[in-house]
């Protein structure tokens, strides 16, 4: 294996940097800067420290372009003008919070977790009534008004688990 800074052909450069060699085909076609192209009979030659250099080159190309805008690299001025207005969303959002005017995503995700959790235990639970109630019953309208009485029990117990965590019931004022 040959160190950097050194002439090597196109398959010691590929093991040199680790890739394959339709990698640094690739490189070439990209700009890879070379010292010898090849030919039919005449391999090619790069320089390494060459190579090297073009690579960290097109890496830190790669990563400023994430931060360029319309008018091209990020000044320091415009990107404490841009924390400046995170920091203002931020604080808006905090007074939002404080007054109540948004929700926080993992308190509503509780909720309504709590919400699904109720509901699906108070199903089940209607399921097992109705199954064990049913057998002894004498027509479908009797059935169909134990079934409506239990899932409306169940679904009020979820309705009650949810006012338990946000203050209000339909009708009602939210919390404060």
């Amino acid at each position: 294996m040959s160190k950097p800074g050194q002439r090597v052909n196109r398959a010691e450069l590929a093991d040199l940097f680790g890739v394959s060699l339709p990698t640094v085909d690739a490189w070439v076609r990209d700009g890879c800067p070379f010292a010898e192209k090849g030919a039919k009979g005449r391999e090619w030659a790069f320089a390494t420290a060459d190579v090297h250099r073009w690579l960290v080159d097109r890496a830190v190309a790669d990563v400023a372009a994430g931060y360029e805008g319309e008018i091209g690299v990020i000044t320091a001025d415009e990107a404490k003008r841009r924390k400046a207005v995170a920091d203002a969303v931020v604080a808006e959002i905090k007074a939002d919070e404080a007054l109540n005017e948004v929700v926080n995503r993992h308190e509503a995700a509780a909720d309504v977790a709590g919400f699904c959790i109720s509901l699906r235990t108070g199903l089940s639970n209607a399921v097992a009534k109705i199954a064990g109630r049913a057998a002894a019953m004498t027509g479908a309208p009797e059935i169909q008004a134990l079934a409506e009485t239990e899932i409306n029990r169940a679904f009020d117990a979820a309705r009650d688990e949810l006012v338990k965590g946000w203050g209000t019931a339909v009708g009602d004022e939210p919390r404060a």
